[in-house]
C-alpha cells in the first residue's frame, strides 16, 4: 500500500467515527489527531500499526531494489572505463535494445546512478522516520513490536553489506 492510500484511508475511518452521534462528533472536524489516535481500540491500534509497518516494509524493499539497480550500473560503468569512447555498446531503452557509443553512455549512466543514489538517500530517511512513528505508536498504545528500528536498521545494512555482483 502506499502512504497516500494509508492516508486516506484513515482519514476515512476518522470521519466514520465523528459521524457516529458520539460525544465526539461534537467536537466537530477540528479535532486533534492525537486525541483521535487515544480513542482508538486496541484491534485499531493494532491494525494500524501493521499498516504502518507494512508501509515500512514496502519502502525498505523499495530501497533494496535502488540499491541492486545502482550495484549494475557501477558494474557496467567499470567494464566501459577501459573502452575507447567511440566503441560501439549496446543500452536497453525499456524493452528496446539500442546501438550507441560508450561516450554517450557513460553519462547516461553516471546520471542514473547518482539520481539512484540520491533517491536511496531520500527514501532510507523517510523509512527512518516512519519506523521512528511507528514505534513511538507502539509505545503509546502499548503495543508490543516485532521489530524495532534498531533491528531493521542493522538488518539493512547487513544486506547492503553482503551483497555483490557478478559480469558475465
Amino acid at each position: 500500500r502506499c502512504v497516500l492510500c494509508h492516508g486516506s484511508a484513515t482519514r476515512a475511518s476518522d470521519t466514520g467515527l465523528r459521524g457516529r452521534g458520539t460525544a465526539r462528533s461534537e467536537e466537530g472536524p477540528g479535532m486533534a489527531e492525537e486525541e483521535q489516535e487515544q480513542q482508538l481500540s486496541k484491534e485499531e491500534a493494532e491494525m494500524r500499526l501493521q499498516q504502518m509497518r507494512a508501509a515500512v516494509q514496502e519502502q525498505m524493499r523499495q530501497i533494496n531494489i535502488l540499491e541492486m539497480d545502482a550495484a549494475e550500473h557501477r558494474l557496467v560503468l567499470e567494464a566501459l572505463d577501459p573502452l575507447q569512447g567511440g566503441r560501439k555498446c549496446f543500452r536497453m531503452v525499456g524493452t528496446v535494445i539500442v546501438e550507441r557509443t560508450v561516450s554517450d553512455v557513460k553519462p547516461a549512466l553516471t546520471a542514473n546512478l547518482e539520481q539512484m543514489k540520491a533517491a536511496v538517500k531520500k527514501l532510507t530517511e523517510s523509512c527512518k522516520k516512519q519506523q521512528l512513528e511507528a514505534d513511538a505508536f507502539a509505545a503509546k498504545h502499548r503495543l508490543s513490536s516485532k521489530q524495532g528500528a534498531a533491528q531493521q536498521a542493522e538488518e539493512q545494512e547487513g544486506a547492503d553489506e553482503g551483497s555483490s555482483g557478478v559480469l558475465i
